[in-house]
């Protein structure tokens, strides 16, 4: 168990560093012996602190206040005692000087000056604290005493730890009355100012670059949540679950009737998915039509039926059907006349009942004279 901190230092302070340690071994010895026959050390942690030598000497010092009730109001006698007070306390005789001071206190209503030289008579003597008390009764008088605000810079710059009180007192009492020797205290104190302020400012700084970073943490994270979601509601709205493909790409076809034909060949003779999904995304058009699920089933049917476009093109009857719904048509058109123009030869103007051919069964007018240069094969001659 540890020892008392007032016995170590006693240990330390007055005896040699051997003698310290033998006496500490003989007290560790006795205090295991006492656990060992079942007693109980006292906790030091509990024991009461003894206070300081200020602290107790301000306990039982005393300064008497002035009564109103007492209606006491002889002024030549207060006159008398803060005369010998003065007197007193020029000789450095402090002591008395107080006792004096007390008295004129006593004898009739205090002015602000007379609590202010009572105040320094008590510093004088050590009693930091009820000295400061006397300067707040002076400054309740006199709110511009600047004694009792010198008197109490001085208290809170050299003995009570207060350099912030000290610094407000001083410039106060340095504005009603200019002190040299102030003046050069005020320099130190305005340094630790600046230095507190400096490391405020930096403080505050720090603060404000941590949640700067943290702002642009956050904005980031929204940022990339918006491209995020973005980049799924296109695809999503575009080509839901993707496009059923053809695969190796659109292979060339033979001529059809009614369009300018596809060029023959092999699947090197098309277009490739990657170059399709390329074209129709990058018109604006068909990337809104997209959105609507009745175009987008019309145009995975279109794409990934058995035969792809070219099974719709040769079923003039189905080609119509669907060119005839008003939100399809359109699109479709648009799309056949991208393909067309995409590799498929005259494009898709020419297929039958598609868009800008000619109504399934009927003909143009100069057709006709087609018609009658075919032989009638009811008039040819028997050959037999």
């Amino acid at each position: 168990m540890p020892l008392p901190s007032e016995i170590a230092t006693i240990l330390k302070d007055k005896l040699s560093k051997e003698e310290s340690q033998r006496v500490t071994d003989y007290i560790e010895k006795l205090q295991s012996q006492i656990v060992d026959l079942g007693g109980n050390l006292p906790d030091i942690t509990k024991v009461k602190q003894e206070p300081s030598m200020e602290e107790s000497a301000s306990s039982s010092f005393y300064v008497p206040v002035y009564d109103p009730a007492s209606n006491a109001e002889d002024y030549e006698k207060a006159g008398e005692y803060k005369q010998k007070a003065s007197d007193c306390k020029s000789a450095g005789d402090y002591d008395k000087a107080l006792e004096y001071y007390n008295e004129a206190v006593l004898a009739a209503p205090p002015s602000a000056l007379l609590y202010s030289n009572r105040a320094i008579c008590i510093m004088k003597l050590g009693h930091y604290k009820i000295a400061e008390e006397d300067c707040n009764r002076a400054l309740e008088l006199n709110p511009d005493s600047g004694k009792a605000l010198k008197t109490r810079g001085i208290l809170r710059m050299n003995h009570l730890n207060d350099w912030h009180g000290a610094l407000s007192d001083l410039g106060q009492s340095q504005s009603i009355d200019f002190d040299p020797e102030i003046a050069t205290a005020l320099k130190e104190l305005s340094k630790k100012r600046v230095e507190e302020e400096k490391h405020q400012a930096k403080e505050r700084l720090a603060k404000e670059e941590k949640l700067r970073k943290r702002a642009e943490e956050i904005a980031k994270a929204q940022k990339e949540a918006e491209e995020e979601a973005a980049a799924e509601a296109r695809s999503a709205g575009g080509m839901p679950g993707g496009m059923g493909g053809m695969p190796g790409g659109m292979g060339g076809m033979g001529g059809m009737p009614g369009m300018g034909g596809m060029p023959g060949g092999g699947a090197g003779g098309g277009m490739d998915m990657g170059g399709l999904m390329s074209m129709f995304m990058g018109d604006p058009e068909i990337q809104e039509a997209m959105k609507n699920p009745k175009v987008m089933t019309a145009f995975q049917e279109l794409m990934s039926g058995p035969g792809g476009p070219m099974a719709l093109l040769s079923d003039p009857s189905k080609l119509q059907k669907v060119m005839a719904d008003p939100e399809v048509g359109p699109v479709l058109q648009k799309i056949l006349g991208k393909l067309g123009g995409a590799g498929m030869g005259g494009g898709a103007g020419g297929f039958p009942g598609g868009p800008g051919a000619p109504p399934s069964g009927g003909g143009d007018d100069n057709n006709d004279d087609d018609e009658e240069d075919i032989p009638d094969l009811g008039e040819m001659p028997d050959l037999d």
